[in-house]
Parts: C-alpha cells; structure tokens; sequence
C-alpha cells in the first residue's frame, strides 16, 4: 500500500513549498487527469498528488466503483508518488481508504498561527464586529427572547427550550466549550422554521442581512465546492457561497435551508464547523464563526430522524426541535397581527389614488378568510395578500 501525507489547512502552503523544494510537481487530481492526456501514466517528473477532491466524495455508499478504480490508478502510479490529502477528509474516509493507504499520517509542518482574515477584511473595509448572541450585553440578550417569544406564533416548546440553551451556550462560550448554538428545526413547510432565524437575525442585529444557504439549489456533484470553493486546480476557483454569505452580514447567524438534501460531505463539513467553530475556505481563508447561531431546517419527520441523518451528525446538534402545524386560534392572532400591521403602513403611503381601508378591517378579514382549511402560514399570508389586494381595488 501506499503511504497518504495529510495536512491541515493552515499547513498547506509549506507542504507544498517543501515537495517543490524536493523536486515534486504538486498536483491535484483535476490536473493529473489533464496530463494523463498529454503525457500518459509515464513521466519522468516526480508528482505529489493532492486526492483531497476523490476523499470528499468517498463517504458515499453508491462510491464502490468509483473506489476500485481509484486503487487501480493508484497502483498503476511510478513508486516515488507522493500523495497528500487533506486531513479533515482522510479523517472521515479512513475506513473505505483503508485497502489504498497505509500509514496514513500528518505531514507535521508546524503550521504558522492563523489569523481570521474575515475579521481582518471587514476591519479594513470600515466593518464592524459580528454581532452574536454572546456579545450582547444583558438587556440585549433579555430582548432577544423577548422578540421571539413575541414575533414567533406558536411553537411554545421550543421558545422554552432555546432560551434555556442559549443561556447555557453564553455560559459555556464563555468557557471556550462551546463554539456554536445549532439548532435543527423539523416539520412541514410553513410552521416557522424560517422565521425562527429571521427573527433572531433582525434581533441580534438590527438592519442586517440573513446569510442563508438554500442546500436544495446545490447540485449534488458539486454542494461542497460550492459551499466553501473549489479546490486549489480547478478551473475558476474562487470563494464559496458560504463565505461570500456570512462576509456580507454583520450578523452573527447562519441559516441552513433544506439541509435533509445535503450531500454526506456538506454533512461532514458542518460535523466538523459544529466541532471547531470555524472553516478554511479553498482560497486559505479562515472563517471564524465562533458565537454564531446556526439554524437549519429540514422538512424531514422525526420518526425519520436517524435514518435521513448520521448519528454522529445528530448528536453534534445544541437542540432539535419539531415544529407543528398552528392550531386555529395561532392562525387566527397570525391574520389579525399581519392585516393591522399592513393596515398602518397603507395609511403611511404618499399616493393617494387608494381607498381607505375599513376600521374593522382585521376583524372583516377574520370573518371573510377561510383560516380553517389552512394551516401553511406562506399560502394563509399570501391568502390575506390577495384579499387585501381585492378589497383595495374594489373585486
């Protein structure tokens, strides 16, 4: 077998510097595979060959083939190969690798210390400090449960449960056990699952965008590039979406959408960010998301928990929590809350080409609106647009 020389990001670059220094071309698998077509197998120039790309797609039950192939490819290379990886996905695809590197071990490089270019970049740019739920002062934290006790409708479980893990997670913060307050929401479209992260997002930091990651707009080939970029050889490597998200907010959140569609290694990536707090990105960039909340959702029943997600991924979660439909009196107090708050900003607008709304008007909405066959709150608000829409032009 052959011998896998990982590292870890910060490593990177000095790995690389001291095989060039040795002789070695460094290569990733995108780029062998190109010169395999100019040069074939047969070359006189020493490779280290970086496989990082084939360790993020192997922890796939569907990958067998894509395994056999690789060994032979492997077993086909000059000896004096040179084959590196990094570390984090050597970790989680030791098992399947097993047959194909032994040993498999750290390249050692005493990596120079890290600096959270993120923060540097937002400094420099004028920014400001993420705002997180661990910097907030007293008043600040009390509020923020006051605006989700208040803005929320429904799901009185989890109020209870997250406020007391989010004083828990300022405590052990605090200590530096805790990097992260994760929250996995269930249940069925139109609950509040999302809401949840907008809320807490416009209380923790007024006026800020959310940073959101649609997991169901990802191709499957390509989720965890790009998530984080591609890596170092592929045409157009540039930064991740994830990157580009949290850098464009001051924010100290994340929401993670649609997260039962993930590929197993975008579920490896969060198992680990979970862990450590922070990320690498492909441009060598670290991300320090250590305070942040991070709230991602799932349509995925309960019962089906352990069999849409990896044990050790689920227990990496600070609280999972199943939303349920709104009764009818939670759906009713939603029209009434949603009609008088459009109500007062249609007296604020400056044309006046608009009939005035009826006084009564959320009461005529309650009694007009079929909230009883309705328990989606997106197709109840978009119900209370269209009659709002019909009343003002008289349909």
């Amino acid at each position: 077998m052959r011998k896998l020389t990982t590292y870890e990001r910060p490593q990177y670059n000095q790995l690389r510097e001291q095989l060039e220094l040795e002789g070695f071309e460094v290569m990733s698998l995108f780029e062998f595979f190109d010169s395999i077509h100019v040069k074939g197998l047969s070359t006189a120039e020493k490779t280290a060959l970086d496989v990082t790309s084939f360790l993020r797609l192997v922890p796939n039950p569907n990958n067998t083939s894509m395994l056999a192939q690789f060994e032979m490819l492997i077993y086909q290379m000059p000896p004096d190969t040179v084959f590196i990886g990094e570390e984090v996905f050597a970790r989680t695809a030791a098992y399947e690798i097993r047959t194909i590197f032994d040993p498999i071990e750290n390249c050692g490089i005493e990596a120079e210390i890290e600096i959270d270019l993120t923060d540097e970049k937002s400094k420099a740019e004028g920014g400001k400090e993420k705002r997180t739920v661990v910097s907030l002062d007293e008043n600040e934290f009390a509020e923020v449960q006051v605006a989700l006790s208040r803005e929320l409708i429904g799901q009185a479980e989890f109020k209870t449960a997250f406020k007391s893990k989010s004083y828990s997670f300022r405590l052990f913060n605090a200590l530096g056990e805790q990097p992260i307050l994760s929250l996995l929401l269930l249940g069925p479209s139109g609950v509040g699952k999302t809401e949840v992260a907008k809320i807490l997002c416009e209380a923790i930091a007024p006026g800020q965008r959310l940073p959101k990651i649609n997991l169901g707009n990802f191709s499957s080939k390509d989720s965890l590039n790009s998530l984080i970029g591609s890596p170092r050889g592929y045409v157009g490597s540039e930064e991740g979406e994830l990157g580009i998200k949290i850098s464009d907010s001051e924010a100290g959140l994340l929401l993670v959408d649609e997260f039962e569609k993930a590929e197993p290694a975008v579920w490896n990536f969060f198992l680990d960010l979970l862990e450590t707090g922070s990320y690498t990105d492909s441009q060598s960039v670290v991300h320090n998301l250590n305070g942040y909340v991070i709230v991602f959702t799932s349509n995925c029943p309960r019962h089906d928990l352990e069999k849409t997600f990896p044990a050790e991924l689920l227990s990496r979660f600070s609280l999972i929590a199943e939303f349920s439909r709104l009764n009818l009196e939670e759906r009713a107090f939603f029209v009434q809350r949603y009609v008088s708050m459009v109500s007062e900003k249609y007296k604020t607008l400056e044309r006046n080409n608009f009939p005035p709304l009826p006084e009564d008007v959320a009461s005529k909405a309650l009694r007009e609106i079929d909230i009883e066959h309705t328990d989606n709150i997106r197709v109840l608000k978009n119900t209370v647009r269209f009659w709002l829409s019909s009343l003002v032009s008289g349909a």
